[in-house]
């Protein structure tokens, strides 16, 4: 059984593998890794591990790159496994494998060598397979790399975690205005403002990845990662009618090309993958622009909980009714899906499986209501898809499935919510919404999008009204950035939110907030 003090404890300290990283960035070990390392997707007995080696310095003949493998921080006893340079992805670089047959619930650190030269160290650990007590999640969302620097990866390379949530907006396609921090700007292969080469794609990855403290996180516990829609492009969607996807924000020039916004769709899900230390399945060659790539799936720690991950944006179809933000609404909002037919019957059937205590969904958009003076917040998210949506709060509530904690991203600020059976019933409570703020993106306190969309004056008024007119809301913060952490025990799912100052890249971290979701008795608390 792994107990919360043996989770904290084990192995060795973050702040000792983060001592020990900062100390190998002053080397040669940028010069050959120039992007670190990082591992993803851990299961009971398996890891993808990444890197990407600077190309300069690939000497022709020379055919391995050593993976180094050990239980031990300091590398005094590893295993050494030689991986051909066949792998090496040839238009980024970079390599990403698998290592199977690893023992359950084990803590691993591991490097790569090249040419005598190692890389950061990292570590993992592999999902338990047996009884479990504790287990501590980090959520994020939302990384624009010019609106501002990244410290809250420098905080979260400091907890303990399991696993790195990533719930999507990992890039932007877009240069949207200058950079609002010195050195942050972004200046596409294409010469455009928004990407629509291969390589415009690549350099995103490449630029957002050269951040160091973004480094330091990826090598200090696993991520798992979704998407949202930036990753390709804002708020896209699936027109089943013609077959093809549909770009509402870009220009003309791209999304009236259907070629082109199709290229685009490959160019992204190359670039994703190429970057991301994830094992999802991709085939560019089918026919169905819906088979390129399947993202959704699901992870089990042990008896605790069971996190499962979905994809919001291939299968969607297009937003309803007569604008996106601030709309009264229509009919179509019951009638159209986000998850699409054979996602939402996955989903439904990972939610009945028995064995773990919670189920975590990471879900890319804000899932409870949002409404003020009877306009709809956003129909971008959920409440675009009220029909599918309120299938949902059913089958949660006809399974008795009250151990649910939805992980949400995309809005730019922290939300703590109750999802209701009953809106006008607080004690018909069916799950548990947990929002975090962005990384780095701007949020309300920047752009004040409320008095475009509600004609408001003021970011308060706007947060007054939503928490009075919609009372499952319990705490909004439109003004922060920063990461979600999710604790579990068996007993209940808390969650702290932590701010940071993205414009100080040595910035301090606050607590936001603290709620506590005990589902035994239904009951949202807040502790601090």
């Amino acid at each position: 059984m792994l107990t919360r003090r043996e989770f904290i404890g084990y192995g060795v300290s973050a702040l000792f593998l983060l001592s020990l990283n900062e100390r190998l960035f002053a080397f040669d070990t940028p010069d050959v890794f120039p992007l670190g390392i990082a591992s993803g997707d851990p299961t009971q007995n398996s890891i993808v591990l990444w890197t990407k080696l600077n190309p300069s310095v690939v000497r022709k003949g020379e055919e391995k790159i050593n993976l180094h493998l050990s239980n031990d921080p300091e590398f005094k006893n590893y295993q050494t496994l030689p991986i051909d340079l066949k792998f090496l992805n040839p238009r980024t670089s970079t390599l990403k494998i698998t290592v199977s047959d690893l023992k359950p619930g084990t803590q691993y650190y591991y490097r790569f060598e090249y040419r005598g030269v190692s890389s950061l160290v990292g570590r993992f650990r592999t999902l338990p397979l047996d009884k479990v007590d504790y287990a501590k999640i980090i959520f994020v969302t939302c990384q624009n790399y010019p609106d501002g620097y990244y410290p809250a990866y420098r905080h979260i390379a400091q907890e303990e975690a399991l696993m790195v949530v990533h719930l999507g907006d990992q890039i932007y396609e877009k240069r949207y205005g200058n950079p609002r921090v010195p050195g942050r700007d972004i200046q596409f292969p294409s010469g455009k403002d928004i990407a629509n080469t291969l390589e415009d794609y690549i350099y995103l990855y490449n630029t957002y990845l050269s951040d160091k403290d973004y480094q330091l996180a990826r090598a200090s516990a696993p991520f798992v990662y979704i998407w949202d829609d930036h990753e390709y492009a804002n708020d896209y969607s699936f027109d089943y009618s013609k077959g093809m996807y549909v770009l509402p924000t870009h220009p003309d020039w791209i999304k009236n090309n259907p070629k082109l916004v199709m290229e685009l769709r490959k160019y992204a899900i190359y670039a994703w993958n190429a970057f991301t230390p994830a094992n999802v399945k991709i085939n560019l060659s089918d026919s169905n622009p819906l088979k390129w790539i399947k993202i959704y799936r699901d992870f089990k720690i042990g008896d605790l909980a069971h996190l499962i991950c979905t994809d919001e944006r291939s299968y969607r179809d297009p937003q309803p009714c007569d604008k996106r933000f601030g709309s009264l609404g229509c009919e179509d909002q019951y009638k159209r899906s986000m998850l699409g037919k054979e996602q939402k019957e996955w989903f439904f059937e990972k939610l009945k499986e028995k064995g773990q205590r919670w189920k975590v969904w990471a879900n890319e958009v804000q899932f409870v209501e949002g409404k003020i003076n009877n306009l709809f917040g956003s129909l971008d998210a959920w409440s675009g898809y009220l029909g599918e949506k309120q299938e949902i709060v059913d089958f949660l509530d006809k399974n008795k499935l009250y151990n649910t904690v939805i992980l949400t991203g995309d809005r730019h600020a922290t939300l703590i919510a109750e999802v209701r059976k009953d809106s006008k019933n607080p004690d018909s409570i069916v799950a548990v919404e947990y929002m975090t703020p962005a990384i780095s993106s701007v949020n309300a306190s920047e752009i004040p999008f409320y008095k475009r969309n509600f004609n408001l004056d003021s970011l308060e008024e706007f947060t007054k009204l939503e928490l009075e007119q919609n009372p499952w809301i319990k705490h909004i913060n439109h003004r922060n950035w920063g990461y979600g952490v999710l604790e579990l025990t068996k007993d209940y799912a808390d969650c702290k939110i932590w701010s940071v100052n993205k414009y100080d890249p040595n910035s301090d971290k606050q607590l936001d907030c603290h709620y506590r979701y005990v589902d035994s008795r239904r009951e949202l608390e807040k502790i601090s």
